[in-house]
């Protein structure tokens, strides 16, 4: 029989297996003790052999001395083996079944891994991977290789009881036979995996950043050999690290060895200090500039290349810039000098030196005031003072402290400090002087025009009044072709004269900017009525077709300027076309109203379409034929247009016409059509009053309001008209009151005592309106002031009885 202590134990040492081995001999002797206790019963009944029965109960005491000896052994091992396995904390060590199922779990695994040995013992170990790697059947795999290789190692997540992922090391070893199990040892390496990963996240971080760069960086050791390189040394030599580590630096470039630049980079890896150059290479194709710096570093010596062709290039060309300036600064007309901040000058030009009469060595390093002290307090000076502490260019006339002569200053503060130059102008300020007075004399000359104008216009104006009135009158009683042949062609010799006073009066006061434009809500189709009912007689006795269309819209504007820029445009329609048609549109578009007159004329040529706007000028009319007008229509449409801020744009084609289009602010659609003002001025008995001092005037007014059917009183005065209304008792429809009357009296004052004569707050005030021949601003005013409108003398008695009938309106 075999001594139980010299049975042999499994070859890790494992007390597992030592135990097998035990309970294998215990067996067998429990078993040879029941042979012989049988032998021995069969003996005691078979025979009474005291011998035999003596020999098997000694060979008995043997053996179960032999095992009472073995389980002494075997309990000490295994308790010599347990103190070793708890006090390994360090490690999981855990043993498995065959199938995987854990039968032994050390305290370095519950320290480790979260569990207990009872919460784990008869588990299968598949609770220690993740979801994932059991979907992958790695724990299957695991012990698989350990089968076929006998010993296994590796890392891989493991979970902890918490739920929380670990980092583990791995040793898998199959226990004897395939029957005995396995034998795992876990250590975890979690922090270490942290430490490393942050290694790692740092040298690529370290490395990302290097690759960032524009520098190229080579990186050498102590032999200069190349040991890293960055991605943009890489784009520059055009050969990849795996061909470059290892290798000396100047096997990788060979052009190298011998150059200032070997020299630079033993320098650098001797004395431990930084080196720096600025190298230009060329080949049959490139010139690059490097900037190349040598740094010494724990390993040996960092290159550091930058590309700087651009930077070089940039300063050539800068030296060039600056050559080119100097040259300018030299033959420039002007004097010029820089001054830096502290005042110091760093440049003087040549034309300086001249006009300064002393050289520019002399100046340059000297401060301003240290080389003309007279500047100091200066206009110029402070110039110069305000425009470096504000950093704001400026230019300024003065009388110069160092010649006495008046100079133009031009100061240009930069980053260094100022630019400043300077020229003579005392010619040009003489001439400045010259033009000023002949200015204001051709002002004052204007002025005088002006005021002849208007007193001329105011004289001429009363006489042709009252011609304009009796004409009308005339018509009915003239009998005979002849006398209304006559009549005809006295008043078109009326008309005419009454369009140049009223242009020259037009151009007189728009010069004088003395008209104030009224602008409001103002519908289209009325002053369209108005323009076709006037023109189509005038367009049919020339054989002309005259078509006006009108859009229900209305627009932003002062109604009798308008009415007065389509008037006109017309009217230069009318004159320069021979045959065809004369179309007044409007339409809206891009948010304005648009009027367009459009004419199949004669056209005009390109180089006239700029000169149509000025006074008198006529295309094609040489001969100042006065059948075509005076050349002041298009003239007053410009002021107009410029004063109602109403562009107005023109296009021509010689010979095949002329567009004209007017763009205006859209209003407020019309809420209902007005009645045309013709309609209104029907007299039917309306009680009318006349206040004139001109007897002719007067007498004219009389006799065309009375052909009206109105009921008239005429006066000379306002005290006339006020007794004479007094007597009658009678409130008036109208009255109308010239402006200016006799002893310094004003038709304003007329109209104003005729009201307060007929106060009715029923029926509201009594309708006026001024007929005047003043050109100035004054009588405007003063009529806006008492609320009545102005008619200006001559009028026709059609204009009359517009201007009546939109006071009065519809009875």
């Amino acid at each position: 029989m075999t001594d139980p202590q010299l049975a042999p134990t499994d070859r890790t040492g494992n007390h597992e297996g030592g135990e097998y081995v035990l309970h294998a001999r215990i067996d067998a002797l429990e078993q040879e003790n029941a042979r012989l206790r049988a032998s021995l019963s069969a003996a005691c009944t078979g025979c009474d052999d005291l011998l035999t029965v003596t020999a098997l109960n000694e060979d008995l005491r043997t053996a179960c001395n032999a095992l009472e000896h073995s389980r002494a052994a075997h309990a000490d091992s295994e308790r010599r083996l347990r103190a070793i396995l708890d006090s390994a904390i360090g490690h999981a060590i855990l043993t498995l079944s065959p199938d995987g199922r854990i039968t032994s779990w050390n305290p370095g695994a519950v320290r480790i891994l979260g569990w207990s040995e009872e919460e784990v013992k008869g588990r299968d170990a598949a609770f220690l991977f993740r979801p994932d790697d059991l979907a992958a059947g790695v724990a299957d795999a695991l012990r698989r290789q350990a089968l076929a290789e006998g010993q296994i190692q590796g890392e891989r997540v493991f979970l902890h009881r918490d739920g929380r992922e670990l980092w583990g090391s791995y040793t898998i070893l199959p226990l004897r036979g395939d029957e005995d199990g396995f034998l795992w040892i876990l250590h975890d390496r979690s922090d270490e995996r942290r430490v490393e990963e942050a290694i790692a996240d740092a040298r690529k971080r370290a490395t990302d950043i290097l690759d960032s760069i524009d520098e190229a960086l080579v990186a050498l050791d102590r032999d200069y050999r190349v040991i890293w390189q960055n991605r943009r040394a890489e784009q520059l030599d055009h050969q990849p690290l795996s061909a470059l580590r290892g290798r000396q630096l100047w096997e990788v470039w060979p052009h190298l060895a011998g150059s200032d630049l070997e020299a630079l980079c033993r320098q650098t890896m001797t004395d431990r200090i930084p080196t720096s150059i600025e190298k230009q290479f060329t080949n049959e194709t490139t010139s690059m500039w490097l900037e190349i710096r040598m740094l010494p570093t724990p390993e040996g010596v960092g290159c550091f290349f930058r590309d700087i062709t651009t930077r070089k290039r940039a300063e050539e060309e800068a030296r060039a810039s600056h050559a080119r300036t100097v040259c300018i600064l030299e033959s420039i007309s002007d004097a010029f000098y820089a001054v830096d901040r502290d005042w110091r000058f760093t440049y003087i030009n040549r034309k300086a030196e001249q006009v300064w009469e002393r050289s520019r060595d002399d100046l340059l390093g000297l401060r301003l005031w240290e080389a003309f002290p007279q500047l100091l307090g200066s206009e110029s000076f402070e110039a110069q003072r305000q425009a470096m502490r504000e950093g704001r260019e400026t230019t300024i006339e003065t009388l110069s402290s160092i010649f006495n002569s008046w100079v133009e200053v031009s100061i240009y503060p930069n980053a260094d400090g100022l630019s400043v130059y300077f020229r003579d102008i005392t010619a040009r300020r003489q001439a400045q002087q010259a033009l000023m007075e002949a200015k204001e004399a051709a002002e004052a000359a204007d002025l005088a025009k002006g005021k002849f104008l208007a007193a001329a216009s105011h004289d001429l104006r009363q006489p042709l009044q009252a011609l304009l009135l009796f004409v009308d009158v005339l018509k009915p009683y003239v009998q005979g072709s002849q006398g209304a042949n006559a009549l005809m062609h006295l008043g078109r010799g009326l008309d005419a004269l009454k369009e140049l006073l009223d242009s020259l009066l037009d151009m007189s006061r728009l010069d004088a900017g003395v008209v104030q434009p009224n602008i409001e809500n103002v519908a289209i189709t009325p002053l369209f009525d108005h323009i076709g009912a006037s023109y189509r007689p005038v367009a049919a006795a020339k054989g002309l077709e005259l078509r006006v269309s009108a859009c229900n819209a209305a627009a932003r504007t002062d109604r009798t300027l308008l009415t007065r820029m389509v008037r006109n445009l017309v009217e230069n329609a009318l004159r320069y076309t021979e045959s065809g048609r004369i179309d007044v549109e409007c339409r809206q578009a891009g948010g304005r109203l648009l009027i367009e007159v459009r004419d199949t004329g004669i056209g005009i040529p390109p180089d006239h379409l700029e000169r149509i706007w000025e006074e008198f000028h006529q295309v094609g009319n040489q001969e100042r034929d006065r059948n075509r007008g005076l050349g002041l229509g298009l003239a007053i449409v410009r002021r107009l247009s410029q004063l109602l801020n109403h562009p107005v744009d023109v296009h021509s084609k010689p010979g095949g016409g002329t567009s004209f289009v007017i763009a205006l602010p859209l209003g407020r659609p019309p809420v209902r059509p007005q009645t045309p003002a013709d309609e209104a001025t029907a007299g039917r008995g309306r009680f009318a009053v006349v206040v004139d001092d001109d007897a002719i005037v007067l007498l004219g007014l009389e006799t065309i309001f009375r052909e009206w059917g109105y009921d008239v009183l005429v006066a000379g005065s306002a005290d006339a008209a006020v007794e004479a209304l007094r007597r009658s008792t009678r409130r008036p429809d109208i009255v109308v009151a010239d402006y200016r009357l006799r002893e310094g009296r004003y038709g304003t004052e007329a109209v104003s005592r005729i009201r307060d004569l007929f106060k009715d707050p029923e029926h509201g005030a009594v309708p006026g309106v001024i007929l005047t021949g003043e050109t100035g601003p004054d009588c405007e005013r003063d009529a806006a002031a008492h609320g009545l409108g102005i008619i200006h003398k001559p009028v026709t008695p059609r204009q009359l009885s517009h201007a009546v009938g939109d006071l009065l309106g519809p009875r």
